[in-house]
């Protein structure tokens, strides 16, 4: 992935963290007019709201970037079927696809995860060219 499209994709991701992680806890800071205003049911929406935050603290942290993805598009994917389609649920599910496709971008804990185990796994292969 190039500098740029890695920038780009590291920073949809850090703003789609910090518009879950305030949604969430706005939702659950006043539960009763989240409900008014988004025409949700209570038993559904207080659940979305932890999920959305739990959600946005992983993808802050860049961390399992492309699992998020795909939890963000699943969880995007089943509110449309059961409540229809709006804007930002289209656009999550999307940028869902996007991360669970292309990883976190720059600035994601994931990068250094993947360096740290090529690192254990060039090791390993030199130390079986080394043995007899």
């Amino acid at each position: 992935m190039t500098g740029g499209r890695s920038r780009l994709t590291g920073t949809i991701r850090l703003v789609t963290a910090v518009w879950l992680i305030a949604s969430a806890v706005r939702a659950l800071a006043a539960p009763a007019q989240a409900v008014a205003e988004q025409g949700l049911p209570m038993a559904v929406l207080l659940p979305m709201a932890a999920i959305s935050f739990t959600l946005g603290v992983f993808l802050l942290t860049g961390f399992m970037s492309r699992v998020c993805g795909l939890v963000l598009a699943c969880l995007q994917a089943w509110l449309m079927a059961n409540y229809g389609f709006a804007i930002v649920p289209v656009v999550l599910a999307l940028v869902g696809i996007h991360l669970m496709l292309s990883g976190g971008g720059a600035w994601a804990m994931d990068i250094y995860v993947q360096k740290m185990q090529d690192r254990v796994r060039q090791k390993n292969f030199e130390k079986t060219l080394t043995e007899p």
